[in-house]
């Protein structure tokens, strides 16, 4: 027969396991990654179309002359108002909606959890050297808040990119258990 203390233990310790179950299975980590680049997407859009937002006018054209004399293809879109960073943070969005997503569980989880992880990994080191220029106050033309929001955003796609990977495999797991 159980005493009353090992039944307290019991209890508090299934407590912490349902909470840890319920971390580990959060579908909002996936959800903050599908939205959190979104505000950089309209950012770079604005600039592609020449609108100088929280960026200097000497910032954007040197921006635009920059993208005139690379790729062709890259230099077609971007007179267009489309900024291949801005197509590459949609695709960052949607590897976020498919860790959490019905439709990502149909796709080979190495194809979803490869870039998740990679990517995770890299937007974390880059968003978190990108606000250690903020320490230095190296950030140029552009505004504080524009790099605050782009460093910060990529900082923070990348750890809830990493902990939607994390919840994928846990929730994948389960179904395979």
């Amino acid at each position: 027969m159980m005493n009353m203390r090992t039944a307290t233990i019991d209890k508090e310790e299934s407590k912490m396991n349902r909470k840890r179950n319920r971390w580990l299975s959060s579908k909002v980590w996936g959800y903050t990654a599908a939205a959190v680049l979104l505000p950089y997407a309209v950012l770079k859009t604005l600039w592609a179309f020449g609108i100088t937002l929280g960026w200097s006018v000497k910032g954007v054209s040197e921006l635009h002359i920059s993208m005139q004399s690379g790729d062709p293809v890259i230099y077609f879109l971007y007179k267009n108002g489309i900024d291949i960073t801005t197509l590459l943070a949609c695709i960052a969005s949607l590897l976020g909606l498919s860790l959490v997503q019905s439709w990502g569980r149909k796709i080979d989880r190495r194809l979803i959890l490869l870039p998740a992880w990679l990517g995770g990994a890299a937007f974390t080191y880059f968003g978190s050297a990108g606000l250690n220029l903020l320490r230095h106050a190296e950030i140029g033309d552009m505004h504080l808040w524009v790099c605050i929001l782009v460093y910060g955003g990529f900082l923070l796609w990348g750890v809830t990119t990493l902990l939607a990977a994390v919840s994928f495999q846990y929730r994948v797991q389960l179904t395979y258990v």
